[in-house]
Formats: C-alpha cells, sequence, structure tokens
C-alpha cells in the first residue's frame, strides 16, 4: 500500500500547485473585471476606400510645405526690401555727406583766394582799425617807415688797393 499512497501523495501535490496558480492568475484576472473604457476599435473594413487617407495625408504634407516655402519667400522678399531701403538711406546719407565736403573745399578754396589776391596790411592801419591812439599810430607808422638814404652821400665808396696815405700833409 505504501507503494500506490506515494503516487497519491505527488497528484495531491500537482493538484494544490494547479489551484493555487489557477487562483492567483484568477486574483489578476479580477483586476480586469473592474469596468474600464474601451478603446477605439480597429475595423477591419474602414469605411474609407483604399489609399484616400494616404492621399489625404499627402495632401496635408504638401500643403504644408507649400505654406512653409511661401512663409519662407515672404520673409525674404522683406529682407530684401530692407536691405534696399537701408541701401538707398545710406547711398543718401554718403551723397550728403559727399556734397557737405564739397561746400567745405570749395569754402577754403575761395578763402585762400581771397588770402592770396588781398594787400597785406601794414601794422599801424591795423592798430588805427583797432582803436589805438593817434600818438601810437603815428609812432608805429615811424617805425615802418625806413629811412630814405640821401642821394648826395655814396653808399659806399670802394677802398684803395695800394698803400695808405698818410694823414700828416707835409710828409711826401
Amino acid at each position: 500500500m505504501t507503494a500506490f499512497k506515494k503516487p497519491a501523495h505527488r497528484s495531491n501535490y500537482l493538484a494544490l500547485l494547479v489551484v493555487l496558480v489557477c487562483g492567483i492568475c484568477g486574483a489578476k484576472a479580477d483586476d480586469l473585471a473592474i469596468p474600464t473604457p474601451t478603446p477605439t476599435p480597429a475595423y477591419l473594413n474602414p469605411v474609407v476606400r483604399r489609399g484616400q487617407v494616404r492621399r489625404l495625408e499627402q495632401g496635408d504634407r504638401r500643403r504644408a510645405v507649400q505654406e512653409a516655402s511661401q512663409a519662407k519667400a515672404a520673409t525674404r522678399a522683406q529682407n530684401k526690401s530692407h536691405r534696399r531701403s537701408s541701401a538707398a538711406v545710406e547711398a543718401q546719407v554718403r551723397a550728403t555727406a559727399r556734397d557737405r565736403e564739397q561746400a567745405q573745399r570749395q569754402v577754403a578754396a575761395e578763402a585762400r583766394r581771397e588770402t592770396a589776391n588781398a594787400t597785406a596790411h601794414s601794422t599801424s592801419d591795423l592798430m588805427a582799425r583797432m582803436g589805438f591812439s593817434a600818438e601810437e599810430i603815428e609812432a608805429q607808422k615811424a617805425h615802418e617807415t625806413p629811412a630814405k638814404p640821401s642821394p648826395k652821400t655814396p653808399m659806399s665808396a670802394p677802398r684803395p688797393t695800394g698803400p695808405a696815405p698818410s694823414a700828416d700833409p707835409n710828409s711826401p
């Protein structure tokens, strides 16, 4: 009998193990028994025809690319117009500066010409314009005019190269 009991115990153990495993699986499945919202079903036979979704997506992508390229082109055109307007303003500023410099050069050249053509004023004339007294002006005029040599006195006579004459009239 002992030989028959051993297999019975083994089957009992196996049965107990199967019950435990199934009970654990049932406990896990009990969590799934709580009602949850069901996901949107995927239909095996969709309402739309084949390829229509793909064509719609391609159209959407094409429109998105076209809108992006138009926005990019508008941005480029706006940047180009800004560059043109700023270049025009810079050119106008350069032209104004060039005209101003040319006018300054002309004024300076005219001043140089007038200075070159102007007669030099004597100090006494300048003193008269500045309001100095008549005595001071006369003193300056006297100082400015050089003493004129008289025509009777020789300027400088040439020296004789021979022996010097003696100062005594009685000596030979």
